[in-house]
């Protein structure tokens, strides 16, 4: 027979887990809105490391990348604000496991670098995200078993969490990074508006749940739209003549006689893609990973691709940038620093399309299209008008 006490002890206990789950189930929260919103404000980064991968075409890539983020904040507000219990937990999982299956293709295609799970915040590489995801299956099982569906966090408690987010994320950039990105704090305070609607009694209307979703859709794409939606022009600055008068060059230059001549580079017969590139340029790491995965994608001739560097007296930062891009042996030049940046029009990086030795298109990270590439070099009766 149980006794009076061990009758006691035992609602008692079982309070303790439901609390207890119910807390896991807020900080499970708070991990995915800080997930997201590190990747929002390097969306580049996290965009190029999806579709390094090759599994989805560039445009299509963009969406991918952007649906990602939009279903963590979606899953995290719904976390905190501890609506729709059963199945947002039953989603948390299945997210959680698919990016596991993912991250282990990674960890065995070689993969070492950063996954990009905290954007470029807090790298991670897979296996460590591996561990910190299954790390969250747990607590999330655990929030399952235990967690009191019928409770629910009061508004000043949703505030009060959204609050300390915003002011640990503002202490890190301060201390840390020492600048402060605005996206991070209009990002968290659309979803802290969206978590207080969810908080109170009518969180189960149909428009509430609505905002719940298309919210993150609007932060999301606003802050970081597509770049096709606003770049697709190829006539990125780019000076031609200079081009030119390099290209039937034969004396080197005065100040610089140990640079490469492009007129050495077999430019002036067959099509190529010229990527201009500065060795210690973010942009260029990025575009550079982009080329080298379209390239790869479509099994293009490496041949046919010319990187082209201002000359640095180190030649090590170039094999770092070989390495840290992620670039296929492409054929390399350097050329004067001041010839560089003359010809890019003094903005980096720039890819040129080149046919017979003339210029067709220059593109810069934002406006380089997949499939301008790849018909361009498949397809010697391609016309690109500039």
């Amino acid at each position: 027979m149980m006794s009076p006490m061990d009758a006691h002890a035992a609602p008692a206990a079982c309070r303790g887990w439901a609390i207890s789950a119910s807390v896991l189930k807020i900080i499970i929260g708070v991990v995915f809105i800080i997930s997201s919103v590190s990747k929002l404000v390097s969306m580049e980064a996290f965009e190029m490391y999806v579709y390094s991968f090759g599994l989805f075409p560039l445009a299509l890539n963009a969406y991918v990348a952007r649906l990602v983020l939009v279903l963590e904040m979606i899953l995290g507000a719904a976390l905190i604000s501890h609506r729709h219990h059963r199945f947002t937990l039953l989603m948390t999982l299945l997210f959680l496991l698919a990016f596991i299956f993912f991250l282990t293709f990674a960890h065995l295609s070689g993969r070492t670098d950063s996954c990009h799970c905290f954007g470029e915040l807090l790298p991670f590489d897979p296996v460590q995200s591996i561990v910190k995801n299954a790390l969250l299956v747990a607590l999330s099982l655990f929030v399952f078993k235990f967690a009191n569906d019928r409770w629910s966090p009061r508004w000043w408690l949703v505030l009060l969490v959204y609050l300390l987010m915003m002011i640990g994320a503002f202490c890190f950039m301060f201390w840390k990074l020492h600048v402060i990105n605005l996206q991070v704090f209009i990002a968290m305070g659309a979803m802290m508006v969206v978590g207080l609607l969810a908080s109170f009694g009518f969180y189960r209307r149909w428009y509430v749940t609505t905002l719940l979703i298309v919210a993150p859709f609007v932060v999301v794409f606003s802050l970081h739209p597509p770049d096709s939606w606003y770049f697709s022009g190829d006539n990125e600055p780019f000076n031609e003549p200079l081009f030119y008068e390099a290209l039937q060059s034969t004396e080197p230059d005065v100040d610089n006689p140990d640079a490469d001549l492009l007129s050495a580079s077999g430019l002036q017969s067959g099509r190529h893609v010229v990527a201009f590139f500065s060795p210690t340029c973010s942009a260029c790491l990025l575009t550079s990973e982009k080329l080298s995965t379209i390239v790869e994608r479509h099994q293009l001739p490496q041949d046919q691709v010319l990187y082209v560097f201002p000359k640095f007296k180190v030649m090590e930062v170039y094999n770092l940038f070989y390495e840290r891009s992620r670039a296929l042996d492409f054929r390399r030049m350097f050329i004067p620093s001041s010839q560089f940046v003359r010809m890019v029009s003094g903005s980096f990086p720039k890819v040129v399309l080149v046919d017979e030795g003339s210029v067709k298109a220059a593109y810069g990270y934002n406006s380089l299209d997949e499939r301008t590439v790849v018909d361009f070099l498949k397809d010697t009766n391609t016309d690109i008008v500039k």
